[in-house]
């Protein structure tokens, strides 16, 4: 059967196997029949994908919630005074550049140096 609106007697041998190519395909790619099952397959696999995207949403916003909190726990143990702060915090600048100059003063006399710009310890600062 010819399908094409040209005659046959215009139409090349190439165009007969662009025909048969195209019935081939037409044939592969037709339509199967729907079972009665379809809509209630197709709504369990939707399902199934919600299913599992909400919980990676829940999984993630629990991690969301404790980094929040986590967060807001180190900034209230930051603003918190420690003990050792407190000795630096009580007097006043002035006190301190004071003693500093004092501890100076003191030391310059022995031959003992101390690396004023890097004290590690309380014991580097109980020297002074």
């Amino acid at each position: 059967m010819n399908e094409s609106m040209e005659p046959s007697q215009f139409r090349s041998p190439e165009d007969e196997r662009l025909d048969a190519l195209f019935r081939a395909y037409r044939s592969a790619c037709e339509p199967r029949q729907v079972s009665a099952n379809f809509m209630p397959q197709l709504w369990q696999k939707i399902e199934r994908v919600q299913t599992a995207r909400f919980s990676f949403q829940r999984i993630a916003k629990g991690f969301v919630t404790a980094a929040a909190g986590l967060s807001l726990a180190l900034g209230v143990v930051g603003l918190l005074p420690s003990h050792q702060n407190a000795a630096f915090s009580s007097g006043s600048y002035i006190e301190a550049l004071s003693a500093h100059t004092e501890a100076l003063a003191a030391h310059s006399d022995s031959n003992e140096y101390i690396d004023f710009l890097h004290l590690d310890s309380p014991d580097d600062v109980e020297e002074i």
